[in-house]
């Protein structure tokens, strides 16, 4: 965890200038507002998507209906098998759901976490693309958006993350805390 935090204040202070141009050309309200058009003008190829706060709220096992019902549709558009899922947390749940519901979208797992690049590079080395052609979706801009920079693919934050307000968990304040300091520091 303390190296993590090391290498992340590093990489943070190299690549700010980056990092504040994020909300300009690289936010979006909610994943749902993602469309395959879209990645097609950037020259993306691929899409990774984060789990907590991009696809449902923090340490739900699905995803959120509206975001079922967006990436039922992306997928038919854009193609499930170029859809991965790329989170700090896979659970077995996680995993489970999407073998029954989406058997093409594939989970990156045993690489480090972000912002290490190294689930970024896997899809690369394993589709044999550049790193540009990758597009990660993250709510968060120091570990997802900080990863994709640093890796040369195109990052997507998004700013109104999936938050459970009803069950607000320790969890889910303090990575709303984060979400916020780092929003307020760099956008």
């Amino acid at each position: 965890m303390f190296k993590r935090s090391i290498y992340t204040f590093n990489k943070m202070l190299k690549h700010k200038k980056e990092l504040k141009n994020i909300k300009k050309e690289h936010a979006l309200e909610s994943v749902i507002q993602l469309e395959p058009a879209f990645l097609k003008q950037k020259g993306i190829k691929y899409l990774a998507l984060d789990f907590d706060g991009v696809l449902a709220s923090h340490g739900k096992p699905e995803i959120c209906p509206e975001v079922k019902t967006w990436l039922d549709n992306f997928a038919l558009k854009f193609g499930e098998e170029k859809v991965f899922i790329l989170s700090n947390k896979p659970t077995n749940q996680r995993l489970e759901y999407f073998r029954k519901n989406y058997p093409q979208i594939r989970f990156v797992s045993n690489v480090a976490k972000k912002p290490y690049p190294e689930g970024l590079l896997k899809i690369q080395s394993l589709l044999n693309c550049d790193a540009k052609e990758i597009a990660l979706v993250d709510d968060r801009l120091l570990t997802g958006c900080l990863a994709c920079i640093i890796a040369g693919s195109y990052p997507i934050l998004i700013t109104k993350p999936y938050v459970d307000r009803q069950n607000y968990s320790k969890e889910e304040k303090f990575f709303n805390f984060l979400r916020y300091w780092e929003q307020k520091l760099f956008l």
